[in-house]
């Protein structure tokens, strides 16, 4: 367990600046920090999460806040690597897993914006590659509007990935089912709008229907339409050169390293990014600032895709893209995303325009970034509700 001990990097960050301070777990000397790590939230989420980091063989995690629509701090506790004592920092990568799928509506709903495709067309009628197959269920209902919110009836939960280094099956090998977490093809399950459904397999069968209407690859799109334009240099759905070189090591539920997760499915879960580029991201999705947005979407598509869409059940509730959640009786907006070894989560309170941005590299991550949200909940429901919402 030595080798698991865990030292505090304290990052602080205004959105042009950071200032670092090295703390040990056996005290922090406060006139050595920043002044922003002496905000008593700070102080409880660098407390919260260096016992469970430990107690959960999570070596590493960052942490971002914002307020009023801004990132407030970011917070960076242990190691990116441990057997190196490589330790996180804010350009630390991480795959993020479910968020994934967030950040990919983006790209979906551009084609929206472009007048590629509308939300309520048949998808399958836009297909060459691959099509649903003939099935008892209304395949016309199924369209962009209710793959992106979980309502389109479409079966496969989620992914299980390969180790890096092995080869990638094709989407549409995919698509039919040669995944070797589930082998199941994605198909209509139950009738389109009828109910909430979470499928992961909805997500790549909307990256394929990117692929097909730009003609160009899902991963090479996302990275010149929204992520050269947003200023997020360092996130892509790919594992390049520069990404492996900055990556965090994944950790299992033991604290034992294990080989990087690559996706076919990355609209579904394949993701890397850092919690400086994340924690933009969501400014972005709660400011809606065009200026920012460079042109990317429009602020009146992300109101939208902020927006539930029906049907909902107590299993789940979506917009295009954004969760709802109810955790800790605090109503938000956002995404969880988890892969062996990684987990993360992001979260939005659009009524007091702020948010929580947690990324971990360990299995067991979910069980570090709970506590760290239920100390930022604890903060956000003291907050006067200002009368004109988001």
């Amino acid at each position: 367990m030595n080798s698991y001990k865990i030292k505090l990097i304290s990052i602080l960050c205004s959105t042009i600046l950071f200032s670092c301070s090295t703390i040990n777990t056996s005290g922090v000397k406060k006139e050595n920090l920043p002044q922003k790590s002496l905000d008593p939230l700070y102080q409880e989420i660098q407390k919260a999460g260096l016992e469970s980091s430990k107690t959960n063989h999570v070596p590493g995690l960052a942490v971002a806040v914002i307020r009023n629509g801004k990132i407030a701090w970011i917070q960076c506790i242990g190691y990116a690597d441990v057997a190196s004592g490589k330790r996180v920092t804010p350009q630390t990568i991480f795959n993020i897993g479910s968020i994934s799928k967030l950040v990919s509506s983006w790209g979906f709903m551009q084609l929206v914006e472009k007048k590629m495709i509308t939300l309520d067309e048949p998808v399958n009628q836009s297909l060459t590659r691959w099509k649903l197959s003939p099935s008892p269920y209304d395949i016309s209902k199924v369209n962009l509007r209710r793959i992106l919110s979980h309502t389109a009836g479409l079966s496969v939960h989620g992914y299980g990935g390969s180790e890096q280094g092995t080869p990638l099956m094709s989407l549409e090998e995919s698509l039919n089912g040669k995944t070797k977490r589930n082998g199941e093809s994605v198909r209509l399950i139950s009738e389109p709008g009828t109910k909430w459904q979470y499928s992961g397999g909805g997500y790549t069968l909307a990256q394929l229907l990117l692929e097909e209407k730009t003609k160009e690859r899902f991963a090479g799109y996302m990275k010149k339409n929204v992520f050269q334009p947003l200023g997020l240099d360092n996130t892509n759905y790919e594992w390049t050169e520069g990404i492996k070189s900055s990556s965090a090591t994944a950790y299992d539920t033991l604290g034992k390293p294990v080989k990087n997760r690559i996706f076919t499915e990355q609209a579904a879960a394949g993701l890397q990014t850092t919690i400086s580029d994340l924690a933009h991201f969501a400014e972005l999705s709660i400011t809606t600032d065009p200026k920012a947005l460079h042109k990317v979407l429009n602020p009146e598509t992300i109101h939208l895709m902020e927006q539930p869409v029906l049907p909902s059940s107590n299993d789940g509730e979506s917009g295009l893209g954004y969760r709802f959640m109810n955790f800790e009786s605090l109503r938000t907006i956002g995404h969880t995303g988890e892969n062996i070894g990684w987990s993360a989560a992001l979260f939005l309170h659009l009524p007091t325009k702020s948010g929580l941005v947690v990324l971990t590299n360990g299995s067991k991550g979910d069980h570090v970034w709970y506590p760290v949200y239920m100390s930022w909940a604890k903060t956000i429901k003291e907050l006067p509700i200002p009368h004109a919402n988001h």
